[in-house]
């Protein structure tokens, strides 16, 4: 049995640690200048740091790192989350805007997985300190801080390319590979990029420059927090519904894509095979509810289904949450699709959740395929993305994701009833939870919070954020025997 390297795992969180303190006191400079003039961000700031120093110092930094492998990027990642997520929840337990320990972890986490779920009512009446907390840790949390931390810190060496591979989401099936520090730089970049534009585009709408931060760090990672209680649609703006809509969509797109459309790669981004279903799947079941809407006399106007329908449809898929609307005042049928998007979420690569729409691309083609296989013995009929075939292995880990995925959904329903939840609330927040969607159903809905769900619910779906953020394996491998031997 190999020993794992903690030195390593000691300074990816210590590292981790340290960057969040940065964060922390960047956001007690907003705080003062906003004239909030609290400690709350400098002491949890000051806790953060020594904590992160602590750990950095612990591993040795002048050693060399020669075993990293799996154990250590697996550990590396998962407790890299966990611990900027118990930190990050200091500044809402200090400033007494949750009621206990066990909400301000819920909040945290369900900001920096992007998952938007909250525990918090009147948002409005929050310290604007804390409503930019929430706002940055999601933007954070967007392309990941491991992303942010090898973007920033090349301290990894020959560590940095396993962090990436357990960090990155989703099914990397057009892989670009610099220096992966470099890579990290370039995502960062046009991340970075998009959000200042769309601060811009928003500033140039109705909405003030402290909104448009925090909304524009909320898109573009499809977190979905908002400054207000009615959310986006208290400005009933449709300028900003179309520009939300559209960083809704490019932050639930592969980067690696927007990567080389910024190359002028074109027809590499167009042609993508992933990008186009996910299109159709949006203009699909947008045009189908926009269809219901209109028939069931919900909006007199056409336009109005039309635009009701297509910016819930993308706020759903994109695993934003964002609303215009309580949906869950519309009949029942329509929960059956949003859940349906819900499962899905956006593309592979993306600052979205949920299974990813290539894993469902490729389960249907493979399913097809086996029909086929089934007439045809002797033919050989692979799975092919973009034009070129996936191997065996690859199929055959989709498929187990698959059916993890599903099974963990399932599992986590039944729990989440026995622990006090009702039928329809634990399967929508098993659901949400898992695929970082932050929707709930009954009092958990766009016009409410998971603030009175049982104690013993709050942590297993924080756990279960976590679990869905770093693609399932790279936690639940942690729980395996043979993870641990040779």
């Amino acid at each position: 049995m190999r020993f794992v390297n903690w030195k390593f795992v000691f300074r990816v969180i210590g590292l981790t640690l340290m960057l969040e303190s940065v964060f922390m006191f960047f956001t007690a400079g907003v705080s003062f200048y906003l004239k909030e003039m609290n400690g709350v961000f400098v002491l949890s700031g000051i806790i953060t740091l020594f904590a992160g120093l602590i750990l950095f110092f612990r591993s040795d930094f002048k050693t060399k790192f020669k075993i990293i492998g799996k154990k250590e990027s697996c550990l590396s990642v998962t407790f890299a989350w966990i611990s900027f997520a118990i930190f990050g929840s200091l500044p809402f337990l200090f400033s007494g805007q949750t009621s206990s320990f066990t909400d301000a972890v819920f909040e945290s986490t369900s900001g920096i997985t992007t998952t938007g779920a909250s525990v918090l009512n009147y948002v409005e009446s929050l310290p604007k300190g804390i409503l930019f907390w929430r706002s940055l840790i999601q933007w954070l949390g967007g392309l990941g801080i491991i992303v942010f931390s090898l973007a920033l810190f090349p301290l990894m060496g020959g560590g940095a390319a396993h962090l990436f591979d357990s960090e990155a989401t989703g099914l990397t099936h057009d892989k670009f590979r610099p220096r992966v520090n470099e890579m990290a730089k370039r995502l960062w970049l046009i991340y970075v990029s998009f959000t200042g534009v769309l601060v811009a585009l928003l500033i140039a709408g109705e909405m003030s420059v402290f909104d448009a931060i925090c909304h524009a760090f909320s898109t573009i990672s499809t977190g979905g927090f908002s400054t207000k209680g009615s959310n986006i649609a208290y400005w009933d703006s449709i300028y900003i519904e179309t520009i939300t809509c559209i960083f809704m969509l490019i932050g639930a797109t592969n980067f690696a894509l927007l990567y080389f459309l910024f190359k002028g790669k074109f027809k590499k981004f167009f042609h993508d095979e992933e990008l186009r279903w996910f299109a159709a799947i949006i203009l699909a079941m947008g045009s189908f509810i926009a269809v219901c809407l209109q028939w069931g006399k919900e909006w007199d106007q056409i336009a109005d289904s039309v635009r009701i329908a297509f910016f819930r449809v993308i706020s759903v898929i994109t695993g934003t949450g964002f609303s215009t609307g309580d949906f869950i005042q519309w009949s029942p049928a329509y929960w059956i699709p949003f859940m349906f998007m819900m499962f899905i979420c956006g593309c592979a690569g993306s600052t979205s959740g949920g299974m990813k729409v290539i894993r469902v691309v490729v389960l249907i083609k493979n399913t097809f395929y086996e029909f086929k296989r089934l007439t045809h013995p002797r033919a050989i009929i692979p799975v092919r993305i973009n034009g070129e075939a996936l191997s065996f292995e690859t199929v055959q880990r989709l498929l187990a994701f698959a059916f993890l995925y599903i099974l963990i959904i399932f599992v986590s329903w039944g729990i989440l009833v026995f622990s006090g939840m009702t039928f329809m609330e634990a399967l929508v927040a098993a659901l949400s939870s898992l695929g970082n969607t932050g929707l709930g159903f009954a009092e958990n809905g766009p016009s409410g919070s998971f603030v009175d769900i049982p104690t013993f619910a709050k942590w297993y779906m924080a756990f279960l954020m976590v679990v869905g953020r770093v693609e399932i394996f790279t936690v639940l491998i942690l729980f395996i025997p043979t993870f641990w031997k040779n």
